[in-house]
This record gives C-alpha cells, structure tokens and sequence, in this order.
C-alpha cells in the first residue's frame, strides 16, 4: 500500500529539514492520507479533483436529477420548478450558481442513463450525501401527488449505485407522500406546530418576515453538509443532514402559511 501525501510529505521535509524533516513531513503526510483516505496515486488525483469542484459537482448531479424526475412525471409544472428554486436557497447558491443549477436542471430534462453514472460515481466520491440526493430526489418525484413508473424505474437505479436500501427508499418515499397529502389537507397549521416551528427556526413568532427568512437561511447554514464536515462530523452521522434540513423547510413553510408572507 503506497500513501502518496506520506511520500510527499517525507520528501518536502527532507529538503527543508534532513532527518527530522523527514519525520515530520511523513507524520504530517500520514495523518492526511488516512483523513483523506488515499492509498495510491490515482486517489490523490482524484481528490485534488475534488477539492477543485467539491462545492458544485453535488449540486450539479443535484439538479440534473431534479429535472430528470421532473420530466419523468409527464411534463415540469410550476410546483417542479418552484421545488427547485427552494433547493437553490437551501443550498446557498449564488447567482452564478443558481443559474449553473438551472441550466442543469433544463439539461436533467433529456438525461439518459449517463446520469446514472454521474449518480454511481458522486456517491463513491462522497457516500454521506447519498441519502441527501435520494431524499431530494422523492421529494421531487412525489411532488404531483403519486409516483410514475419512470420515477420509479430510475429511483431504484439511482438507490442501487448510492447504496440506499429499500427500506431506506420506502421511508422517504412515506414521509414525503405524507408531506404532500398532509399540506393539500391542511394548509394552515396548529397553534402548537406553529411554536414548534419557530422553536426549530430559533425565532420570535412575533418576528417579522425578513427576521424569519433570516432565522431560515441561518438554520440551512449551520446544517449545510459542508459546514457539518468543518465542524468534524464523522461521515456516518451526515446522513441525518437531509433529514434535518427538511425539517427546517417544513418548519419555514409552516410560519409562512401562519404569517401569510412570501
């Protein structure tokens, strides 16, 4: 087993320092090696790839999946399209992003099974946020009110190469076919899951529209993947990620409708 930032480590540390040089540099390298989980050249190159575009190659599967599913319903309506926009604020995007995940989407729309791949080859990459893009990718699938078999055909390929069971399939796609049934029944909330909502947001509900989108946009900020990972969250606990931050859009979704802002 070769630990290419080990060797390289040694080899900066040999020039600058001699023996202890050495040491140091391959303790250093070392410790980066088992972070980063490299074991050959080709990983190195690999995450050196990944580094460059870590911030946009989720996303960018993200969406093409979106627009996938989108057009596997029959046709993208207003409700298709608007869940993509509330994708692009949870996940802070720019405006250069958020046209970049637009035009993803749009391109999503005609995908064939080479976005299979894209998904296979995401989730090997990053296997934390597998259960992030299979949770977004139901909610979109759900949207209309019932699943399609195109849907349903490119879910379980998707699941396969992610390494999401079917149970794990069958919660999402219970929880979020709940969510649908549960808004079109009842688009005003309780008292109780109005305090509960502001208690998750960290909010005032005498606060006003902009101090609730502001508690919103923090809340989807602290538990961003990314921000998760800088905290050292172990790569295990991130699959509750998705879970959470859909919580936090329910919980804006349910001030919102209490307030009757946009």
């Amino acid at each position: 087993m070769l630990w290419p930032v080990t060797v390289i480590g040694a080899l900066l540390g040999a020039a600058g320092g001699g023996v202890p040089g050495v040491l140091l540099g391959a303790v250093l390298g070392h410790a980066l090696d088992r972070h980063w989980r490299l074991r050959r050249w080709r990983d190195l190159s690999t995450k050196l790839r990944d580094i460059r575009g870590r911030r946009s190659r989720f996303e960018r599967v993200l969406f093409l999946c979106m627009g996938r599913l989108a057009r596997a319903n029959g046709r993208v309506t207003a409700a298709h399209l608007q869940l993509a926009r509330d994708l692009m604020q949870q996940y802070r995007l720019d405006e250069t992003a958020r046209l970049a995940a637009m035009h993803d989407f749009n391109a999503g729309k005609g995908a064939g099974p080479e976005l299979t791949s894209l998904v296979h080859q995401l989730c090997r990459r990053e296997p934390g946020r597998a259960a992030e893009l299979l949770d977004c990718s139901w909610r979109m699938a759900v949207l209309s009110g019932q699943l399609s078999s195109d849907a349903r055909v490119l879910l379980d390929a998707w699941s396969n190469k992610a390494g999401v069971g079917s149970a794990e399939q069958q919660r999402m796609h219970q929880k979020h076919q709940r969510h649908q049934r549960s808004s079109a029944r009842a688009p005003l909330a309780s008292q109780d899951a109005v305090q509960q909502a502001a208690a998750l947001l960290r909010v005032d509900l005498s606060a006003s529209p902009e101090e609730i989108k502001r508690a919103y946009r923090r809340q989807l900020s602290l538990h961003h993947p990314d921000k998760l990972i800088a905290r050292g969250v172990v790569e295990p606990n991130m699959s509750g990620a998705g879970e959470q931050i859909h919580r936090i859009q329910e919980a804006y979704e349910t001030l919102r409708r209490h307030r009757g802002f946009r």
